[in-house]
């Protein structure tokens, strides 16, 4: 480097040499994830993007009270002390709790260990259903004011594409914070994140220059390579400076309600599972904190109430279809909702997801396509009626989060260990609990689209400003169309012409691979399918089964008060099929089994025994990406751990081992499946891996597929009650 700063010295004339500032040769960034730097970004509540910190910036700027608040770590009992903001919205949350579970009209649980109490079933079925813990499992918002719950820093989110749809500001930057716990309990920690995710939108100021002062903000040298400190100080100098931030929103995405999947069977719904989410987003308006419009997201029932309303909507997508069709167009304010409920298992298929299915038939949609066609003018995406709903429901809150996501959610940040009294003992409690991935599908393509997107901006160029399919993989954007990779085993795929052939992905033939409808439903204006191996090529991991969704949305979405699709819960899975001609019973020998989606594996799963050598992670070389791992999968451990809260070592002395499907940065895990982390716990002499061979797995970030249910910081039981 010395050599190269002398010779741009005596040849100041060469622009190349001008590259070599660090200003200048740094990749500009646009996630920041690595947990190092979030641990000296948010230690404590003192520190500089602490949550705490971010609710005083905001009373500061509005004149709010300050509360005092102790030192340490980030608590909810401290935010909630936060009366003008934080504390409203808790009130909301704990609101709309209650009309859901009043809405379920069902028997319902708060406290895990109360679960498998018939005496605490709320309806008569459920005292027979208790008896093997088949109830809903509802979030206690108990948590939101608890001493015990605990708001982790996850990721810092750059958003400049965000301009696009707010002219008057430089875009948006998000930090995104999970809540968890730490407790000691009995002389044992225990401690997990859960699936509740709190986004604080800021947007920056007009720079006065189209944007490339602040995008230049973004060239961070020695991210990933110098001292954390450091980089946390260039970054809270350069872009993270919170002067250059105006509050916009606070986000909100929790996991409400979880229906085990045994209670799926019992009530012949067959899904492997289910989950409710539940979305809304705070702003300051007249002075208050309180629920705003929801962006893209249509009130359902309010517009199938109203004649005008749905003239209203009409009329606005017939003149906007050019916005439409390149993703940046926003809906009337008018039309929109304020709350939001999204649905998995098989969410990407469900109406539950789809609210414009019921906000505007196929036909109406049809007829205001064919009339906006423009001679010479080349769809992008919408070319046909259902391409057109198509796009906006996969805009739409409920759509978007259920697109190519992990468990409803896109981004869930790397697991910490830094957040409480020990270390060493959350370390141990979490083992078996953590992912290796810190991201959906879908942000794994967008990180590639908004990292082009500030490049360009920071250089003066004009952005490509096309929003793809949420489904799509990453796509090469230098040229006016993206250049989709192609899919890989099981990833989403476009079944037909509904998409225009610039929004269009394929599979990767070099792997035969087929794009095929394994789950369908006639209610919806369109699915997409899967990238489907052939039977030759069946590997661990593959779907294995086909689905065909009865769905119950549309009956029932004038009578839910809270929103269209809250009893879609009812939906059921009224025809299920082999896609392979592989055994289903009992595992034996070495041969590849479709286990069933009974036990909780969507789609099911292939799997097989492991052999010694697998089982070892032996034959795991460096330098290279295996399709298939001996991984853990469920045992007498997993089904102990839904009866109260997770315990490693409980876990780890009943869980079983399984040839499972492998994960990395570039290779993701289908629909309803998350990438996990292989265990610590592996390393002892009930499992035989070397500490070597775990080694080489975590250095190449190569994880497992397993159902994301099985994950428990993936579920908002299996933890002890808040208090």
């Amino acid at each position: 480097m010395r050599f190269i700063s002398i010779l741009c010295l005596l040849i100041l004339t060469i622009s190349p040499c001008f590259a070599q500032s660090p200003r200048v040769s740094a990749e500009v960034t646009t996630l920041i994830s690595q947990g190092p730097l979030l641990a000296v970004l948010d230690h404590d509540n003192s520190s500089a993007l602490s949550l705490v910190t971010l609710f005083r910036k905001i009373h500061a700027a509005q004149k709010l009270p300050q509360p005092a608040v102790a030192t340490g770590p980030t608590r909810a009992s401290d935010l909630s002390q936060f009366s003008g903001t934080y504390a409203q919205f808790a009130a909301v949350m704990s609101a709309d709790i209650t009309r859901i579970t009043a809405g379920l009209g069902i028997d319902w649980e708060k406290e895990i260990l109360k679960t498998y109490d018939p005496r605490s079933a709320r309806t008569d079925a459920g005292k027979t259903l208790r008896l093997n813990g088949n109830v809903a499992r509802v979030f206690n918002e108990r948590w939101l004011g608890s001493s015990d719950g605990l708001f982790l820093l996850s990721g810092v989110v750059n958003r400049m594409d965000r301009r696009d749809f707010d002219s008057a500001h430089c875009g948006e930057l998000r930090f995104i914070y999970r809540l968890g716990y730490e407790v000691r309990m009995n002389g044992k920690t225990y401690a997990s994140r859960m699936p509740f995710t709190v986004n604080m939108v800021f947007s920056y100021a007009d720079d006065g220059r189209n944007y490339q002062d602040v995008a230049s903000l973004w060239r961070v040298a020695g991210i990933d390579t110098d001292d954390p400190a450091v980089v946390a100080q260039r970054l809270l100098q350069g872009p993270l400076d919170l002067s250059r931030l105006i509050f916009k929103q606070m986000e909100i995405n929790a996991q409400v309600v979880r229906f085990p999947s045994d209670l799926e069977n019992m009530e012949n719904r067959k899904f492997a599972g289910q989950a409710i989410y539940w979305m809304r987003i705070f702003a300051l308006r007249d002075g208050k904190f309180q629920p705003t419009r929801l962006e893209n997201t249509p009130d359902v029932q309010a517009i199938l109430k109203d004649p005008a309303k749905q003239k209203q909507l009409q009329d606005y997508l017939a003149g906007h279809i050019a916005e439409i069709d390149n993703g940046t167009f926003r809906i009337p304010e008018s039309l929109e909702a304020d709350i939001a409920l999204s649905f998995s298992t098989a969410g990407s298929a469900r109406m539950a997801n789809r609210p414009f299915d019921l906000a505007i038939s196929g036909e109406q949609a049809a007829r205001i396509v064919a009339a906006a066609g423009v001679p010479g003018r080349s769809p992008k995406f919408v070319q046909s009626g259902a391409g057109l709903l198509e796009r906006l429901n996969t805009s739409s809150c409920m759509g978007c989060h259920q697109s190519s996501s992990t468990a409803g959610f896109h981004f869930l940040g790397v697991d910490r260990f830094d957040f409480g009294r020990d270390a060493d003992a959350i370390r141990s409690a979490l083992d078996g609990n953590e992912l290796q991935l810190p991201f959906s599908p879908h942000v794994y393509a967008e990180l590639v689209r908004r990292k082009d997107y500030v490049e360009r901006v920071s250089l003066g160029q004009a952005p490509n400003s096309f929003r793809p399919h949420p489904s799509a993989p990453p796509a090469a954007w230098e040229s006016g169309n993206p250049a989709y990779v192609v899919a890989g085993d099981n990833m989403p795929c476009p079944l037909n012409a509904d998409l225009a052939h610039a929004a269009k992905w394929s599979c990767n033939a070099a792997r035969n691979l087929t794009c095929q409808a394994l789950v369908t439903n006639a209610a919806t204006s369109s699915n997409l399918g899967q990238c489907v191996a052939a039977a030759q090529n069946v590997v661990a991991g593959l779907s294995c089964r086909s689905n065909v969704i009865e769905d119950s949305t549309a009956k029932t979405a004038a009578n839910n008060p809270l929103g269209f699709n809250l009893r879609a819960f009812g939906d059921r899975v009224s025809k299920e099929e082999l896609v392979y001609k592989l055994p289903e019973g009992k595992l034996s020998g070495y041969g590849y089994n479709c286990r069933p989606t009974k036990i909780g594996v969507p789609l099911g799963r292939v799997t097989r025994p492991c052999r010694p050598e697998e089982a070892s992670l032996a034959v795991i070389r460096p330098g290279s990406v295996p399709e298939e791992i001996c991984a853990i999968v469920g045992g007498k451990g997993f089904e102990q751990m839904a009866k109260g809260y997770f315990d490693s070592g409980i876990f780890a002395a009943g869980v079983g081992r399984g040839l499972l499907n492998t994960c990395s940065p570039s290779r993701f895990c289908r629909e309803d499946y998350i990438c996990q982390q292989m265990p610590d716990f592996v390393t002892s002499a009930r499992f035989n891996v070397s500490a070597p061979a775990l080694n080489n797995l975590r250095s190449r970030e190569i994880g497992f597929c397993t159902p994301t249910y099985f994950v428990y910081q993936l579920r908002l039981d299996g933890h002890p009650n808040p208090r």
